[in-house]
């Protein structure tokens, strides 16, 4: 009879241990892993052959993009470092392009290559200055004529006669040796309403032509980029070329209102490419 209270503490220790809560397993519950992202790959450039059977005929021509050519002083003096080039630097570009037989042509050259086919020279080139300032007469004019090469100025028409604008009398007096282009009337970035476009593109379209310039029609995007409402408008009036800064070098004729170019600063040709 001594065993039965020991027996009894027993019991009463195993029934206190199996009503007590079960303590969580250590292991912590099994998580399912994120499924593992694997980026897209970049998109390889089209090649000549390829952008020639979708946008064709084409032609591997440099369009070089310039605005100011002026002593670093002058550029300094007026904020424009950014967008100069130095008339020695411009010089030496001309040089370059001479030395490796490049052949500067003209929009109407470009023009007639995309609407018949006419041959270019080996090696075409187009020399392009954006916002007809002043310094194209005093400093980039007399250089170009000196080498005997074409250049087209994009002009808005609106801003001539204004300080750093060229002025109407100097298009009259460089028109022999140089093309000027529609840059719209105020330089006004064609995101603007269908509206506005219309009427920018148009008037100087139409100051240009009443003053014999601009044959055959050419166009340059102010700020650069192209859209669809600008482009309606130059289709409607008759344009044949359409210049932006989307850099490039393969000009096509299924392209021609959204030509590249190549943005050229102080610094070598051979940093571009050419």
């Amino acid at each position: 009879m001594a065993k039965f209270p020991f027996l009894l503490l027993g019991l009463f220790l195993v029934l206190t241990i199996l009503s007590q809560p079960s303590v969580p397993s250590a292991t912590p519950p099994s998580v399912i892993p994120s499924p593992i992202l694997t980026p897209s790959p970049t998109p390889k450039p089209l090649t000549f052959a390829e952008m020639n059977t979708l946008y064709g005929p084409c032609v591997n021509l440099p369009a070089l993009m310039y605005h100011h050519i002026q002593p670093q002083e002058e550029a300094a003096a007026k904020n424009q470092t950014n967008l100069t080039v130095t008339p020695e630097t411009f010089r030496s570009h001309l040089e370059y392009l001479r030395s490796k037989i490049y052949n500067p042509i003209s929009p109407t050259d470009l023009a007639a290559f995309f609407n018949t086919g006419a041959p270019l020279p080996a090696k075409p080139v187009l020399l392009t200055f954006d916002d007809a300032y002043a310094d194209f007469a005093a400093y980039t004019a007399p250089i170009l004529q000196e080498f005997g090469f074409p250049a087209t100025v994009f002009t808005p028409t609106g801003l001539l006669d204004n300080p750093d604008y060229l002025s109407w009398s100097d298009l009259s007096r460089l028109s022999g040796n140089f093309h000027f282009g529609n840059h719209t009337w105020s330089h006004k970035n064609v995101a603007a309403t269908i509206e506005v476009i219309r009427n920018e593109i148009s008037l100087a379209d139409t100051q240009l032509a009443n003053r014999g310039f601009n044959f055959p029609k050419t166009f340059a995007y102010p700020y650069g980029l192209a859209n669809a409402n600008a482009q309606a408008v130059l289709q409607d009036l008759g344009y044949q070329l359409a210049f932006t800064t989307q850099p490039g070098r393969v000009l096509c004729t299924k392209q021609r209102l959204a030509l590249p170019r190549l943005r050229i600063g102080n610094s070598p040709l051979t940093n571009y490419g050419l």
